[in-house]
Formats: structure tokens, C-alpha cells, sequence
């Protein structure tokens, strides 16, 4: 009886370390299968933002039927103000111009008249090219229902969103300088009431700056939704498994859009 005992003790401490052991890859196991179930689960974040690039270009392609004219508002008011100081610069000239200084000061008149007259029919025509309309018509061409087609449509509705956003990036820089200096080449020639006019003009100039632009507006708001479906994590830290008497590095991930 006492050598039954003893077997059977023997065999209970010889298994311990190997049931330890099939715990811990167990456990790994589980632990492996819970981060590929996140994974799974959290997908793209472009089929998780709410409202999607396709419908966000769904909704401004109904607003911009009505309201093309005003997407690029900025832009043609500072040009409205360069074209108000042309068209009144004429007038407002200093009564003592030599003549080689009224014709230097005809020729800024009519370049800030085309200034002007420019940046306001430039903000129409641009408008006026219905860029989500636009876009709407692209993503159209892919009406599949499989996960392929979905995520091909809102990464192309992405790209219709952000063409006019980067556009408009780069010409409010030059509507902001071109708008500025034509209405500061003014003041040597324009008598008093004529430089507040310009002054008006140039500080109008900067609304670009001021005020951004729809498009830009449009895009920025829907990476800004896009970012908040994932919170990165910036720290480091370390857990400690009492049972094995282990210090584990935890391991982060991190998602840049």
C-alpha cells in the first residue's frame, strides 16, 4: 500500500510541471486568439467612420447643387475687395501725379481691376466643376456589395474629398499675396481717402487665412472623425505574472491615418 502511495506521489509531482506548462500555452493561446479577435473586429477604419467618405460626398454634392457659388467665399470676397479698390483707385488718385507717375498708376488700376475680377471668377469657376458631384460619379462605376468594392468606393470617395481640400490649400497662399501687394502698390498714388480704401483691401486680403475655406472644412472634419474610431497609445509598461515570476513587456499598437 505505502509503494502504491509512493507511485502515485511520484507521478502527481512528475505531471505538475508539465499541467504548468500546458497552462501557460494555454493561456498564450488565448491571448493570441483574443488580439487576432480585435483585429478581426476592428477592420478598416474607412468602414467604421461615421458618416463615410461616401456619404459625407453624398451630402455635400446635394448642398453644392445650390450653393457651389459659395464654397470658396473667402477667396472671391478678398477679390471683391482688390476689384472695389480698382474700380475706385481712378478716382482717388493724388492730384499732383507727374505724368509718368498717373500712367504707372493707370497701369496698377487696371492690374488690380484684373486681380481682383480674377480671384472672384476663379472661386466660381471652381465651384462651379461640382467636385463631389463629381466624385459621386466615380464611386458609381464600383456598385459591388463584396467587402472589395466597398472599401475601393470609400477610398475613392476619400480622394474626391480631399482633391478640392488640397487644391484650394495652395491657391489661398497665392490669392493672400497676389490680393495683398496689388492693393499695397496702390498707396503711392491714391490720396487719402484712396489708401483707407486700399488699407480695407489689403486687410480684406488676408480672409483666406481667417476663414478656411468649405472644401478644406469638409476634409479635415472627416479625418478628424476618422482618427477618433482608434486612440493611439503612446506608453510603455511592463506586467508581472506572480505565478511563472515573469516581467512581460506590454506591446502597444499603433495606427497612423
Amino acid at each position: 500500500m505505502i509503494q502504491i502511495l509512493l507511485h502515485l506521489s511520484i507521478v502527481m509531482l512528475m505531471a505538475a510541471p508539465v499541467y504548468a506548462a500546458d497552462n501557460k500555452k494555454n493561456d498564450q493561446n488565448e491571448s493570441a486568439n483574443e488580439i487576432a479577435q480585435i483585429l478581426d473586429n476592428m477592420g478598416y477604419p474607412e468602414l467604421q467612420v461615421v458618416p463615410r467618405a461616401s456619404e459625407r460626398l453624398r451630402i455635400e454634392a446635394k448642398a453644392e447643387r445650390g450653393a457651389w457659388f459659395l464654397h470658396h467665399w473667402p477667396t472671391e470676397l478678398a477679390g471683391a475687395a482688390t476689384l472695389t479698390v480698382g474700380l475706385m483707385g481712378a478716382g482717388s488718385q493724388k492730384e499732383d501725379l507727374s505724368s509718368d507717375d498717373k500712367r504707372t498708376a493707370d497701369s496698377v488700376v487696371l492690374v488690380t481691376k484684373a486681380v481682383g475680377l480674377g480671384w472672384i471668377v476663379g472661386g466660381l469657376v471652381l465651384g462651379a466643376q461640382y467636385p463631389y458631384l463629381s466624385g459621386m460619379r466615380t464611386i458609381a462605376k464600383y456598385p459591388g456589395k463584396d467587402d472589395r468594392s466597398i472599401l475601393t468606393r470609400e477610398r475613392l470617395a476619400e480622394e474626391a474629398l480631399e482633391k478640392p481640400a488640397r487644391t484650394m490649400r495652395v491657391l489661398k497662399h497665392f490669392s493672400v499675396f497676389s490680393n495683398f501687394a496689388i492693393n499695397a502698390a496702390n498707396f503711392p498714388y491714391l490720396n487719402s481717402e484712396g489708401k483707407v480704401i486700399a488699407g480695407v483691401g489689403a486687410i480684406l486680403s488676408f480672409l483666406p487665412y481667417m476663414f478656411e475655406d468649405h472644401t478644406v472644412n469638409v476634409f479635415d472634419k472627416h479625418i478628424e472623425y476618422k482618427r477618433k474610431i482608434y486612440a493611439p497609445i503612446k506608453s510603455a509598461s511592463f506586467i508581472f505574472d506572480s505565478e511563472y515570476k515573469t516581467l512581460t513587456p506590454m506591446t502597444h499598437l499603433v495606427w497612423f491615418f
